[in-house]
């Protein structure tokens, strides 16, 4: 994920410099429609919470410790709950880090960009982790199955035209942030934006907390419930 986040700098930092097809200074606008949205919030946001959350439990399975926490006297569900917070506490830490080293190549631009998409990155990180944690109690393999999401499913679903992109969790991300960024101009315009048919952020923010609960909800009956070999 370091390696990742440092070649995602770097890229900012390039992208910034004056060139000769670009020699005016980069705008707000430009930096988070051309580097923000899609390289952080499409592609390395997913991939951060999945390295914490989906190894929470899946790698104690592998390694053949969990049965030693399951004897203690800890209720199941508080161990889930621990795990949860432990995995939400760092990946907050990285993602925020992350979005503010990014941003903050740029310059006074960025801690603009940035002040509109910390509050959308926070919520947006709290589902991913319940997510990849209830596949973490779910599944032995839970990395493979984390990627597959991350990779597949958010990125073609995401631009599939209809109703099937509403699975998602960057879905209602994007929705948000076209709202709440529009003076950054993030949405596309015409039929591209007909066929995105954002919902409104005051929705997205209550899909996504409702999601986050719900996926907390439902690992820690799963982990509740399943026998761990």
């Amino acid at each position: 994920m370091l390696v990742l986040l440092g070649l995602a700098v770097l890229i900012t930092y390039l992208w910034s410099l004056p060139k000769p097809w670009h020699p005016d200074p980069r705008t707000l606008a430009e930096l988070a429609r051309e580097i923000v949205l899609p390289l952080y919030m499409g592609f390395l946001l997913p991939v951060i919470c999945l390295g914490y959350a989906s190894a929470a439990i899946a790698d104690e399975r592998t390694g053949e410790t969990l049965v030693y926490l399951l004897t203690t006297n800890i209720p199941r569900p508080l161990v889930y709950l621990s795990k949860y917070a432990a995995a939400l506490i760092l990946t907050l830490g990285m993602a925020l880090g992350g979005l503010g080293s990014l941003c903050l190549v740029p310059g006074k631009i960025g801690l603009e960009a940035l002040g509109v998409f910390w509050p959308v990155t926070a919520c947006a990180t709290a589902a991913y982790v319940g997510l990849f944690l209830l596949f973490s109690a779910w599944v032995r393999r839970a990395t493979f199955l984390s990627l597959a999401y991350a990779l597949m499913i958010e990125t073609l679903t995401g631009n599939i035209p209809g109703f099937v992109k509403r699975i998602t969790v960057s879905f209602y991300a994007k929705s948000w942030l076209y709202e709440s960024g529009e003076m950054l101009e993030l949405a596309a315009k015409g039929v591209a934006l007909s066929l995105f048919d954002p919902v409104s952020a005051a929705t997205a923010q209550w899909v996504l907390g409702l999601a986050s609960a719900g996926f907390i909800v439902l690992g820690m009956w799963i982990f509740s419930r399943k026998e761990y070999d």
